[in-house]
């Protein structure tokens, strides 16, 4: 699917999907993206209330997330709807921005995908003093 709209859009020249381990791949990659879709562990992700990035990825999400980060700062990560949004804002670190998108399927929220670094389609916002 993401080869066809790939090549549907013009960019197939321009991507280079890799399948494998992340954590063997990883380590070898120079990217100018990330983008992370790790397993959430079938329907169970929706048997609590709260996905934590953390445990219920496994190999720890938060880990996968470093590892990208030494790669780039531009980073997508597409998690179960049900994910803890401030543990997923506070991936960004501490003075950078991250934002939420949900994706729907219809009228109901199915997903989000949390964009970190240049990926970012907005301009932060400042709280007035």
């Amino acid at each position: 699917m993401a080869r066809h709209n790939a090549k549907l859009y013009g960019v197939e020249d321009r991507i280079e999907f890799i399948i494998g381990d992340f954590f063997e791949v990883v380590p070898s990659l120079k990217a100018d993206v990330v983008f992370i879709s790790p397993p959430w562990g079938g329907p169970n992700y929706l048997k609590s209330e709260s996905f934590n990035i953390e445990t219920d990825i496994e190999g720890n999400g938060i880990r996968m997330f470093e590892i990208a980060n030494k790669i780039t700062s531009n980073i997508a990560y597409f998690l179960p709807r049900n994910v803890d949004v401030l543990q997923t804002v506070s991936l960004a670190g501490k003075g950078n921005c991250c934002e939420i998108e949900t994706n729907y399927a219809g009228n109901a929220p199915k997903t989000i995908t949390a964009y970190y670094g240049e990926l970012i389609s907005i301009e932060p916002t400042v709280p007035l003093s």
